[in-house]
């Protein structure tokens, strides 16, 4: 690529520094990085509290990945991240130091380069670009354009992480931490447009609690306020990082669920319905506080945001007329 295009290109990506989403902006950043460095596939990795969040892209399906890998990594990523200096490898491969969750998903791996993301000197991640096997590794030339690109994308990513924690202020419920019934209003229809024009699947479940009355009767609203809190936490702590829970009414929250199909929904729903029923919470007896959930998808349910929390608000009641502390789902009720 001759330098005008590549000095156009990084104008451009500067130009739209300001993402309307953490995914879009992952999603521009791995796809010019693909074209700057003449790739087949590109990846950005990301410390993220107990996880590592990580996105890739390829250029024959362009649909970008978002998946986590466990805090361990491996010996190639700590090299790289302990010397906070770029490694490359003519076979990825074939390299003792890579593991799985180093490759890109759905590429047959062959030369690849990664480099550090750093802030303030310390690296909190990489950038990793690949090529398939039989290509020829990365130039040293190429690898000074993507350590130039990873150096914005460093920039970019602490700047966004700052943009989220102002804007989260806006829109964050004060009871219980987490996104309020205006943002997820927002973000759904967001998740919605970009599930369509990717073709994927998106899921909603909405969460009640079960019996919350009687909770409030025996031990003042205060004491249910605090539970709402605590239930809450639980939740945001069995999602991935890239999920979104929301409080939706007094005592319902909503989960959205990027790049999830029913079946997928429902593993999740189930996971909540057993931490809340298993969990020891201020004056109940383990087990009697449970919640009930309704599982909706797009597009099979609704192609709409009001729709869809529609469909997941009637799967929601019929758990309750179920008997509670179940999950239940729209095809279920068609059935």
């Amino acid at each position: 690529m001759g330098r005008d295009k590549i000095l156009k290109a990084l104008l451009e990506l500067s130009e739209r520094a300001v993402p309307g989403s953490r995914a879009e902006m992952l999603e521009r950043l791995l796809g010019t990085t693909v074209a700057l460095a003449d790739g087949d596939g590109a990846a950005v990795m990301i410390a993220h509290h107990r996880v590592w969040e990580r996105a890739t892209f390829h250029r024959e399906s362009p649909q970008p990945q978002m998946l986590e890998v466990p805090r361990a990594v491996s010996e190639l990523t700590r090299r790289l991240l302990r010397s906070g200096h770029p490694v490359s490898t003519p076979d990825l491969e074939r390299d003792s130091r890579a593991s799985a969750d180093d490759r890109c998903p759905g590429l047959e791996s062959g030369p690849a380069a990664f480099v550090p993301l750093r802030f303030n000197a310390h690296p909190f991640g990489y950038l990793a670009v690949y090529r398939r096997c039989g290509r020829a590794p990365f130039s040293s030339d190429e690898q000074r354009l993507i350590s130039l690109v990873a150096a914005w994308a460093s920039l970019a990513l602490q700047t966004l992480r700052l943009s989220e924690s102002l804007a989260k202020l806006a829109v964050t419920d004060d009871l219980t931490q987490v996104y309020n019934f205006r943002f997820l209003k927002t973000a759904l229809r967001r998740e919605i447009k970009r599930a369509g024009r990717f073709h994927q699947q998106l899921s909603l479940v909405m969460i009640d609690v079960d019996n919350l009355k009687g909770y409030n009767d025996r031990n003042g609203h205060m004491r249910g306020s605090l539970l709402l809190r605590e239930l809450a936490g639980l939740f945001a702590q069995n999602v991935r990082s890239f999920d979104l829970v929301a409080k939706y009414g007094g005592d319902e929250f909503t989960l959205i669920l990027p790049q999830t199909d029913r079946e997928g929904a429902c593993v999740v729903a189930e996971r909540m319905r057993s931490v809340v029923s298993s969990h020891t919470f201020p004056l109940a007896p383990t087990g009697s506080i449970t919640v009930s959930l309704g599982v909706a998808v797009f597009p099979e349910d609704a192609t709409d945001p009001m729709g869809l929390i529609q469909a997941s608000d009637r799967a929601l009641y019929a758990a309750k007329r179920r008997g509670r502390n179940r999950v239940e789902t729209v095809r279920e009720l068609a059935a």
